[in-house]
């Protein structure tokens, strides 16, 4: 049995990626690269009933050189609205737990789960690495496993998750950085131990407070999230959490709507007045959650505020500065 396992995250296409087998699940409709790769699986003669798993199931397919991994394993989990830290922490559990029946696989391959569909980004990626690391460490997972590759199509966002992981993992009892910072190496361990800090990421996740965050999926606003939101957020310990509408719909609108219910405070960038972001406010409004308005100029309003607090920005920096002071004061 391998006794280490290698353990990266790569930018690239999952649809592209080498390995032995390459991991997908099934919210029991087909999204984003599940959805892609059921569509190149199709086109090579495989049926979608063949991919579709219910909650707790899995189903191996030959891909028929439809992809580089000559395998995938399509795991079944609850629909996507439900699926959140946790069941992604799970999810990776269940993976090696049904990659035991493939002993001479070596190589597995699988997307981030979460951020694309709204929740905290850093916490997505450490429920699954956290998953990953606990389950190897304890045994699970098929004898010759010795690499699983984390593959994030978007460059700048895979940048990210490294350093997620690099903070998640520092300290963890049998856990060592790879030459170069290219990721890490984990070793199995010779008995039980108490899961380490990284191993215990999305059990507590759904209890931890979270901001949502309503905002256009513009690319000239990318940097006000990330530099100019995510950071007081994360500073006044809440979970940074949006939901890019453009891409979801049915089970992802439900989403929205309890994840506004439960914020502890809902931050909406009016900005481009985006007609989804205003019905956000709306529903926030009509659900008595606290609630804060930002925009980048009062020219892009398309109501009257007068009423209500909205901070205008002129720049990241001072947006960083406004916010957190605002956050302080709900604290």
């Amino acid at each position: 049995m391998s006794t280490a396992l290698e353990l990266v995250l790569e930018t690239g296409d999952i649809t592209e990626t080498r390995a032995d087998v390459a991991l997908f699940k099934y919210s029991q409709s087909f999204y984003g690269a599940s959805e892609l790769v059921a569509q190149r699986l199709g086109r090579a003669g495989v049926s979608t009933s063949q991919l579709e798993a219910p909650p707790g199931d899995y189903r191996f397919v030959e891909t028929r050189g439809a992809l580089p991994a000559p395998v995938v394993l399509f795991l079944g989990t609850v629909r996507l609205g439900h699926f959140g830290y946790h069941e992604i922490r799970q999810f990776a559990v269940r993976a090696l737990k049904a990659l035991e029946s493939r002993p001479n696989l070596h190589h597995l391959a699988s997307t981030v789960h979460g951020p694309n569909y709204g929740l905290d980004e850093d916490e997505a990626v450490l429920a699954l690495a956290g998953g990953l690391v606990e389950a190897f460490q304890r045994g699970t997972g098929p004898e010759g496993l010795e690499r699983v590759t984390l593959v994030e199509l978007d460059a700048r966002r895979a940048l990210r998750l490294r350093k997620a992981l690099e903070r998640g993992l520092g300290g963890t009892p049998g856990v060592q950085t790879l030459p170069g910072g290219r990721g890490f190496r984990v070793q199995r361990m010779s008995a039980f131990v108490q899961a380490p800090p990284l191993a215990t990421a999305g059990t507590g996740s759904l209890d931890k407070p979270h901001a949502f965050i309503a905002m256009p999926f513009a690319p000239e606003l990318e940097d006000t999230y990330h530099y100019g939101i995510l950071g007081p957020v994360k500073t006044a310990g809440l979970l940074c959490e949006r939901v890019d509408q453009a891409t979801f719909d049915g089970p992802i609108i439900q989403r929205i709507k309890e994840r506004i219910e439960t914020a502890k405070v809902v931050i909406a960038d009016l900005s481009m007045a985006n007609p989804n972001v205003y019905l956000e406010v709306g529903y926030a409004w009509g659900r008595g959650r606290p609630t804060i308005l930002l925009v980048r100029d009062v020219k892009e309003l398309r109501f009257d505020v007068a009423a209500y607090r909205c901070i205008i920005y002129r720049s990241i920096r001072e947006l960083e500065t406004l916010l957190t002071r605002e956050l302080e004061r709900l604290a």
